[in-house]
């Protein structure tokens, strides 16, 4: 499995690589400039964006990291975004964990509201129970999915984007599912303030992993509000929330407050660092991490 799992990441890497070298100059300008739907609900309606040239905020890319709510856009047709990070999680002296690349690479295909996703990343955990301490650590699961732009925001009805996905048990032993695990997002976003401040929430249905190698249904919810601090400068708070249910062995919800900042290099580049307290007893003690999404 551990094979797998690495050929998976070389080939997120290599569709990454093959996919920049085969974009000429003039194709990102065509895929800048391509003037058709930026939502599933537009292209229903045969509506046509607007043919005003964006301004630089609003050409910018749109990374899904690292709020947990995902951008309520899609990539756009043409278009690749990869993002990648590392995140440590500790509780006390009885469990560490640290994930890393974190590699998401998102591909605009067919048209500008829809997108696919590919994911990998490595896991490092250590955990203390009755004393006898564990540790794991391999490639992940292999992440797939895809996201559809459905509208953009119409007043107080929100900007929605709907991400079916799911793992497939690439893993290394210590670490996979050892079974397709699928879900939704539904990620809805609202511009509060033009220009200054805004609103995501999400909503996601998923199957996930429990202690004990078996599957539990997970309810999850994030809600972010964001400050455009400078023309460059983004920070953010917000709560995210677990609620598990199923599976072989108890379960509480688990509460984090989290906040950072998102600073875009260039219109294609964005950095961003986070930090996060756990607010419940079964939640860990603190998150924290760095990224970084580049567009071409």
């Amino acid at each position: 499995m551990r094979t797998i799992a690495t050929s998976m990441l070389a080939m997120v890497f290599g569709l990454w690589t093959g996919a920049t070298q085969a974009q000429s100059d003039n194709s990102r300008e065509e895929a800048t400039a391509e003037k058709g739907p930026r939502t599933l609900l537009e292209a229903l309606e045969g509506g046509r964006v607007a043919k005003e040239p964006p301004s630089e905020e609003e050409d910018r890319l749109d990374p899904d990291r690292p709020h947990f709510p995902e951008a309520s856009t899609a990539v756009g047709k043409g278009r690749v975004i990869l993002e990648s990070g590392y995140t440590f999680n500790s509780k006390g002296a009885t469990f560490a964990s640290h994930a890393f690349p974190e590699a998401l690479m998102r591909i605009g295909m067919l048209a500008n509201w829809f997108e696919f996703r590919v994911g990998e990343s490595f896991l490092q955990q250590r955990e203390t129970l009755a004393g006898v301490t564990t540790t794991k650590s391999g490639f992940q699961d292999l992440y797939l999915g895809a996201k559809f732009a459905l509208m953009d925001q119409h007043g107080w009805a929100p900007a929605v984007a709907l991400i079916p996905q799911m793992t497939v048990p690439t893993g290394a032993r210590a670490v996979t599912g050892g079974r397709a695990l699928p879900g939704v997002n539904t990620d809805f976003s609202w511009e509060i303030v033009k220009g200054f401040f805004g609103v995501e929430l999400l909503v996601a249905s998923n199957r996930v992993q429990d202690d004990v190698r078996g599957s539990r249904f997970e309810l999850a919810t994030g809600l972010t509000g964001t400050f455009q601090l400078t023309r460059r400068l983004e920070s953010f708070i917000e709560w995210d929330a677990f609620y598990p249910t199923g599976g072989i062995g108890p379960a509480a919800p688990r509460h984090y407050a989290v906040g950072g900042l998102v600073y875009f290099i260039s219109p294609n580049l964005a950095v961003d660092a986070r930090f996060g307290v756990g607010l419940n007893h079964s939640s860990n003690d603190f998150v924290a991490g760095l990224g970084f999404a580049v567009r071409r």
